[in-house]
């Protein structure tokens, strides 16, 4: 996990996972589902949520074009989210670049099925 984690705050009741990701996927790759947090009783959404993208230069746009606009008539603010178990620390700081700039160096590119990624050619 590189800790490109953001939080999306003042989410309108209607936005779901697929409308967060279907507006946030234009900044990069989102490694996992986005997730609306909800109510446990009613399943209404708690007006707020979380996206994790591969790279800091992702979340960092999406922060840059996406905080304090309006998003389903309310407006939103998108900031690194809070590390779990820390006191007020969040996501995105100089040294978790660091470790994710360093760990991007020593990985070495997996090939699946012949293709970078697994990702096959158009056409096939």
């Amino acid at each position: 996990d590189v800790g490109a984690n953001l939080f999306v705050g003042n989410l309108d009741p209607e936005v779901d996972e697929k409308m967060l990701y279907d507006t946030f996927i234009i900044f990069g790759v989102i490694t996992v589902t986005p997730k609306i947090m909800r109510d446990p009783e009613t399943g209404e959404s708690r007006g707020f949520g979380f996206i994790s993208y591969d790279c800091f230069e992702a979340s960092d746009a999406a922060i840059e074009a996406m905080d304090g606009k309006f998003f389903c008539n309310r407006q939103i603010t998108v900031t690194y989210a809070l590390k779990k178990g820390s006191k007020g620390e969040r996501h995105g700081s100089e040294a978790e670049r660091l470790l994710a700039a360093k760990n991007n160096q020593n990985r070495v590119p997996q090939m699946y099925g012949g293709y970078p990624g697994g990702a096959m050619p158009m056409g096939f």
